[in-house]
């Protein structure tokens, strides 16, 4: 993602300066051991006082761990959203990919309540604020899904997303959530991978391997939810996979598994998912449909 060295400080000067200064601030292994000691919430907020955590929880009077999580969740916002402002393409175009995916789910949430006539105005207080938009507001105010749809399409910053497949307004309003989910994860996946290949470099080398388990990870997660659903047909289910990933060779064979059993058999030569389904260890079956497979980004450590 770099320039080159000679003009490295005029655009990215002052980015890279902002990192190391957040880098400086996480806590270290020995404060995470004086935080495990604590037998309160107050505890924890008074070891967190010796740290650049100091202010975190300074204006709140009664702490519950969903308060923590919270005030946790604003922080890391605000410095993505200030990373955001300072930079210039290609850095402000990769930031925004990293946020894209929250904004989907928002979308998907205020459409589900306006298909099941539930009142989305209430959700705009459980959407994720890094997936926050100014339509978003608008959203809540379309009269049916219909108009959403041309809301999102038009003005809103994951449109591209929306508008790469079919009829989408239609689909938005008659097909199954998991369905539209799929489409919709499944355009952005391929454009971030896509994105990522393009920039090259240290870039490519470490966001395609973590962007080819995603798209793995959406393949299984979504073979899994839609088994027994006598309207989602194999053929639907290939249209929604990403072509890009270490399973696309099997992808037409994964799109026609009927039960548990038979995914486990196809993954058989791919060791890394297998031990997934194996029910003697990792996460049990009956769990990871219901959640996912369990990301890989919080772990990784760069390509192999």
């Amino acid at each position: 993602m770099s320039r080159g060295i000679l003009g490295f400080n005029v655009h990215d000067g002052c980015i890279e300066a902002m990192v190391h200064g957040y880098k400086d601030g996480f806590l270290r292994p020995e404060e995470y051991s004086s935080l495990a000691q604590c037998d309160s919430l107050s505890d924890m907020k008074s070891q967190l006082q010796v740290t650049d955590y100091g202010n975190f929880l300074q204006q709140d009077g009664q702490l519950t761990s969903r308060v923590i999580v919270n005030r946790a969740q604003e922080h890391l916002v605000r410095q993505l959203r200030d990373l955001r402002e300072w930079a210039t393409p290609p850095l402000s175009q990769f930031l925004d990919f990293i946020v894209y995916e929250h904004m989907i789910s928002n979308v998907l949430k205020l459409v589900i309540a306006k298909r099941s006539g539930r009142e989305s105005l209430e959700l705009l207080t459980k959407c994720h604020p890094l997936g926050w938009f100014p339509e978003l507001v608008s959203l809540t105010a379309a009269a049916d899904v219909q108009e959403m749809f041309h809301v999102v399409l038009i003005d809103s910053p994951v449109g591209r997303f929306f508008s790469a497949d079919g009829d989408f307004a239609r689909d938005l309003d008659e097909l199954s959530v998991e369905y539209i989910r799929g489409v919709l994860m499944r355009n952005y996946l391929e454009q971030f991978y896509d994105f990522c290949c393009e920039l090259g470099g240290e870039t490519a080398s470490v966001m395609c391997p973590l962007l080819d388990f995603e798209a793995d990870r959406t393949v299984l997660t979504f073979a899994a939810n839609t088994m027994g659903m006598r309207e989602m047909h194999a053929a639907d289910r290939r249209r929604l996979f990403p072509n890009i990933g270490t399973l696309v060779d099997i992808h037409d064979e994964i799109a026609e598994v009927e039960s548990m059993e038979q995914l486990r058999e196809r993954l058989r030569r791919f060791a890394e998912m297998h031990e997934i389904f194996d029910d003697g260890r990792g996460v049990p079956a009956a769990a990871w449909t219901r959640t996912g497979i369990p990301s890989r980004s919080a772990s990784w450590n760069g390509p192999s």
